[in-house]
């Protein structure tokens, strides 16, 4: 590994992620996406960049409940601002609220809630649970979902995070992950192999850092937590 590599962080690449910029987070289900998630949401309150998560069918209160059950504080991530989409649970500073039908349909009714809530200042947003929503469309509305997806790509008042379960996702519409992939600037996974995770670039704009690898136990982690 070159100096160059060794120097890659977590937050180096996440938070390098640039306004315009649109990534997906590929994840398994059993690599607890919600720890990278906790990194990059709290990398970012440090530097001071404003955070808008788009929570689909109450999955950010699913990450709450197992983040307080590994033992990790909450109450930072409970201040940040949520846009609704779907799901009945209020979990963070809700702003505003998109019924899954007309967002899977139509995406200007997300653009004027989330045109009402966005600061001067470019956002990361995390998208958390889109996934569900894929599980909820036929393949016709789950392409028109892909493009609209793209369509945001450019949009230099957000950089946009997704956050998918890769193996739900697969079993449901193969191609469709295909199309994401392509569709989005920049592609990383984040497993599980054995007590290590492993979070991997397989696409960016950057092309030095393709390919590369970043590798975390537990306790590496923690450390990463309390830094």
């Amino acid at each position: 590994m070159d100096k160059g590599e060794r120097e890659l962080t977590l937050d180096s690449i996440l938070l390098g992620i640039k306004p315009g910029e649109t990534a997906l987070v590929e994840y398994t289900s059993v690599s607890s996406p919600e720890l990278l998630f906790y990194l990059m949401v709290n990398g970012c309150l440090k530097r001071d960049i404003p955070v808008i998560i788009d929570d689909i069918a109450d999955t950010f209160s699913e990450y709450i409940k197992r983040l307080k059950i590994t033992g990790l504080p909450t109450e930072d991530l409970l201040k940040v601002s949520v846009i609704k989409i779907g799901g009945n649970k209020d979990v963070g500073k809700v702003l505003g609220k998109v019924e899954i039908r007309r967002y899977s349909l139509d995406f200007s009714v997300y653009e004027e809630v989330y045109e009402k809530v966005v600061p001067k200042k470019p956002v990361c947003n995390p998208v958390l649970g889109i996934h569900k929503l894929f599980a909820s469309l036929d393949f016709q509305d789950a392409m028109r979902l892909v493009r609209n997806i793209e369509s945001f790509v450019g949009a230099e008042t957000r950089f946009a995070v997704y956050f998918i379960n890769r193996e739900s996702l697969e079993e449901r519409f193969p191609e469709i992950l295909d199309l994401l992939e392509e569709s989005v600037t920049s592609v990383f996974t984040w497993e599980l192999h054995k007590e290590i995770y492993k979070f991997r670039i397989v696409k960016s704009p950057n092309l030095s850092i393709v390919g590369s690898e970043i590798s975390l136990s537990g306790e590496d982690f923690f450390k990463l937590v309390k830094h």
